[in-house]
């Protein structure tokens, strides 16, 4: 698999679990919030890295990792920015500056969040290994 395969694995795993996580909390009348935000980003990160893997019976080599990261964080703030148009639209005028700045710290966070779960998965996976 490459790590445009994984980039893609990742945004249709990390859309749909928002998706259906949000459809879910809607249906029972609890408010979506951040930490179900955070769970669909870690459920995404580890699938898709460790399906990558399995595939190539390997781990990623330290510039695919850096790579898989940082196109894990621009999918990942893709899909916020998607999130906050169409909520601010509904909502009435969000000044730019203050959705960048909401971007920025998400970006932040999602970033030390997605690098520390890239990391766990590779863990995992080598645990999984039959030992020499």
């Amino acid at each position: 698999m490459s790590i445009s395969n994984l980039l893609l694995r990742f945004g249709i795993a990390y859309l749909l679990l928002l998706l259906a996580a949000g459809a879910l909390l809607t249906a029972i009348g609890v408010q979506n919030n951040a930490g179900v935000n955070v769970a669909a980003l870690l459920g995404a990160v580890m699938w898709s890295c460790l399906g990558f893997a399995r595939r190539n019976g390997r781990y990623f080599s330290r510039p695919e990792k850096r790579r898989a990261v940082l196109g894990m964080l621009a999918v990942d703030l893709g899909i916020q920015a998607l999130f906050s148009l169409v909520a601010s639209a509904s909502q009435g005028e969000i000044p730019v500056a203050a959705l960048a700045l909401a971007l920025l710290v998400i970006g932040a966070l999602h970033a030390l969040v997605i690098y520390v779960f890239v990391g766990l998965a590779g863990r995992q996976f080598a645990r999984s290994q039959p030992r020499a």
